[in-house]
């Protein structure tokens, strides 16, 4: 029986590195900004490897990925949490698939080479990603459990690099979106495409999860909810917390308690998990975001996935909230 919470997105194998001098990859990429995300093809992949070999010093790899992350996430809060999506038949699998322990991998269809994501930290603290999606863009229908996926509650939807899985999630949200509570969080890979390229997923949403660019780049207004929008907009603001955009008002949530953080890179992920599990265990809108703030502050205090929230944190959370 298929989870509750399902998340679908790319799996990817995150190589960290620490760049001094980001102008050499500038020169070969010239519109990626510092800071900024692209796709690889394997040519680039090639390239980007050869300049990483004279520029770049190796931090270590780890399993990531947005939908990863959250679903991750969730299962360390203790919930019943699936990955959907496609990792590769090799040994970077094999790690990938042992990174998400306690995540339900039963409908992982393994086949090709791993995605893997090049994360340049540069003195600035700006991480810039280049990515190569490998089998990730391989996606097809034929690789979701459809029946199986109508049986849960949420479906979280990430980003891919190729237009093939993104025609994937339309489908999947066209068929199921009476059916499941759906969530995107577009990244910055699909809020650069417009909302207008993606109505086959917006138009059957529940939430719409973003960052401040990310609202931007599709078409957004900071205190406005735009009619293509569907009927929640969470705009995740950093340090600021995070705003509640509905057709009524906007709201604002204030981050709570800010520890010095040890890793922001997946912190947006664990906000996702927490939003989720918010609204599966019943709370008020509101509190859910609340919930959200302050998963993930939690993971900031940690690096990678090492402090993520736990099953008594999502307890004292909700015996907390629901006092409010």
């Amino acid at each position: 029986m298929m989870p509750q919470i399902v998340c679908l997105g790319a799996l990817n194998l995150d190589l960290l590195y620490r760049v001094d001098n980001l102008a050499p990859f500038l020169e070969v990429w010239p519109a990626l900004p510092p800071g900024g995300e692209m796709a690889l093809s394997p040519p680039e992949e090639s390239r980007l490897l050869s300049l990483l070999s004279r520029y770049g010093r190796s931090l270590g790899r780890r399993g990531g990925g947005q939908a990863a992350n959250t679903a991750y996430a969730l299962a360390q809060m203790g919930l019943n949490a699936a990955f959907l999506g496609r990792v590769g038949a090799d040994a970077d699998g094999a790690f990938l698939k042992e990174s998400l322990a306690g995540v339900n991998l039963d409908y992982l269809v393994e086949s090709g080479a791993s995605g893997r994501a090049y994360i340049l930290l540069d003195p600035a603290g700006k991480r810039t990603i280049l990515a190569a999606p490998h089998t990730n863009d391989a996606l097809t229908l034929a690789d979701i459990p459809l029946e199986a996926l109508a049986e849960a509650a949420f479906l979280y939807l990430t980003s891919f690099v190729g237009d093939g899985p993104l025609a994937v999630q339309m489908e999947i949200a066209s068929r199921l979106g009476d059916a499941l509570r759906i969530t995107l969080d577009p990244g910055e890979l699909y809020a650069r495409r417009g909302h207008a390229a993606l109505e086959g997923i917006i138009d059957h949403l529940d939430t719409l999860l973003v960052t401040e660019q990310e609202w931007e780049l599709l078409g957004g207004q900071p205190q406005v909810h735009p009619l293509w929008a569907p009927p929640v907009v969470v705009i995740k603001r950093g340090a600021r917390g995070a705003r509640l955009l509905t057709p009524p008002r906007y709201l604002d949530f204030p981050v709570e308690l800010v520890p010095r953080p040890v890793d922001i890179l997946a912190a947006g992920d664990v906000f996702a998990a927490g939003y989720l599990a918010g609204r599966f265990s019943g709370l008020h809108l509101n509190l859910a975001v609340r919930l959200a703030n302050r998963a993930a502050v939690v993971s900031l205090d940690g690096d990678g996935r090492e402090n993520y929230p736990d099953a008594a944190f999502l307890e004292q959370q909700l015996d907390q909230l629901k006092m409010v």
